[in-house]
């Protein structure tokens, strides 16, 4: 595992007072919810801003948000629901006149009925959110399912970039603790992001658009890029600890397999929003796939196939080739994400230097000793490693927060909820304020690349 990991930006949004609730809420426990979501939607977000921030605290922080949002998403058990609408009344006849007019113009506001098991309140906030690649644009939704999986999306961003500062400190060599809690927190993030994916954001009331972050190739590329990410912290760990040559080759190619099926997943994205962390996924595909060779040229070797294993030598040689190139064309693409230098980082010149001297005592050998024949083509990877395949960690979904009662939920009047004009005008003061619409200023992030700090380790990596 190198210390450098390209991480796309959080996603930026406006502050929520939940006052629009308020006019509803008949109780002082209710108005009291409404104040601690407040609260904690405001430290979630504080916290989500800052990687370096303990898992536990910003684990803590999510359930308490969750769980009291979950309210707003789903009708808390044993609570009222929401009266049913009118009877939908016919059409004016042209005899009716403008009174009958005026009675089927009423009868189109009112409210939809709520589906069986959701909250009476789920649509009556609008929360607005940017994508992580598309700048300050914002999109918006009066759905608070918009609002959880938005947020359960930052929250599984924040995981990789928790990751990526431990991996990038420049006083701290990992042990085996802290490569532990890097290789669960991708693990971790993978989890949420598959989560997002097959579970929840086919619940949103405007299904989500193609290239934005909840498009099912963006959560699946970044499902995988985890996936592969956490791979590299055991082929770290084999490789420092010296494991047999095929064991890292075999791992090695898994890693690489792994880059660039979650690279391929964005081919029919749009190429100017996804080019930079694409060429990132492309790079470290071809990194391992150099990695795996050489170390089957080794494995080769031991078995005085020396042959063979300069053809793998030159393959792996001809990869590093190719990633160096690729370093270079990745730190030149503009776009959204970190800025970084992989060519100058060790990992990569080490495995460009290792490669050259296992090539040329390869070379040497054979040339003194073996006599052996060099085959065009090299030997078949092998992509089946049995130790050190990783998973995502399931999501278990947040609990609904014991502020939650039927008592509660119960005390928000559906008979004093503001009408959609109320809002709209709302709304429409706020830009009358200043307020830019659908423009959303980025989120301040510290840089959680290391780009001096190198790790002093054979692999170029920082576990020990």
């Amino acid at each position: 595992m190198a210390h450098w990991f390209h991480r796309n930006p959080l996603k930026a949004t406006l502050p929520q007072t939940f006052d629009v609730l308020r006019t509803a809420a008949k109780s002082g426990d209710a108005n009291k919810l409404l104040t601690d979501l407040k609260l904690a939607r405001e430290k979630l977000l504080n916290f989500l801003r800052v990687p370096q921030k303990s898992v536990e605290e910003v684990q803590a922080a999510a359930d308490q948000y969750f769980g009291r949002l979950m309210g707003l998403i789903s009708a808390v058990p044993g609570g009222k629901e929401a009266p049913p609408p009118a009877e939908p009344k016919p059409e004016p006849k042209p005899e009716e006149g403008a009174e009958g007019a005026e009675s089927a113009a009423a009868a189109a506001s009112e409210p939809a009925p709520v589906p069986a098991g959701e909250s009476k309140l789920r649509k009556l906030l609008l929360f607005k959110w940017t994508d992580t690649l598309h700048g300050k644009e914002a999109s918006s939704s009066k759905d608070t399912q918009f609002e959880y999986v938005s947020m359960l999306f930052n929250l599984a961003l924040w995981y990789t970039k928790h990751s990526a500062s431990l991996a990038g400190s420049e006083t701290i060599t990992l042990k085996v603790e802290e490569a532990k809690e890097v290789l669960t927190t991708l693990k971790v993030a993978a989890g949420i992001f598959q989560h997002l994916e097959q579970n929840e954001v086919a619940k949103l009331s405007i299904p989500a658009a193609k290239t934005t972050d909840f498009d099912e190739r963006m959560l699946q590329a970044y499902t995988m890029q985890c996936l592969a990410e956490a791979q590299e912290v055991t082929l770290a760990r084999a490789m420092e600890l010296k494991h047999k040559s095929s064991l890292v080759s075999s791992l090695s190619a898994e890693t690489s397999k792994m880059f660039i099926v979650a690279a391929d997943t964005l081919n029919s994205v749009d190429q100017p929003t996804v080019a930079k962390w694409q060429k990132y996924l492309t790079l470290k595909s071809i990194i391992y796939k150099a990695h795996a060779y050489s170390h089957l040229g080794l494995t080769v070797l031991e078995k005085e196939k020396c042959g063979e294993a300069i053809a793998c030598l030159r393959e792996a040689h001809s990869l590093a080739t190719k990633a160096a190139q690729m370093c270079r064309d990745y730190a030149r693409t503009a776009g959204p994400g970190t800025s970084a230098k992989p060519g100058d980082h060790p990992f990569f010149q080490r495995l460009q230097t290792s490669v050259q001297t296992t090539l040329a005592k390869c070379e040497r050998e054979n040339g003194f000793i073996f006599f052996q024949k060099v085959p065009e083509e090299a030997p078949q990877l092998d992509y089946n490693a049995t130790h050190g395949l990783v998973k995502a960690e399931p999501f278990t979904p947040p609990s609904l927060h014991e502020q939650w009662t039927s008592k509660v939920y119960d005390s928000f009047d559906a008979n004093r909820f503001p009408s959609a004009k109320v809002l709209e005008a709302a709304e429409k003061d706020k830009g009358k304020a200043g307020e830019k619409k659908d423009q959303i200023p980025p989120v301040p992030e510290p840089n959680v690349s290391n780009e001096t700090g190198y790790a002093k380790t054979q692999s170029g990596c920082v576990i020990s």
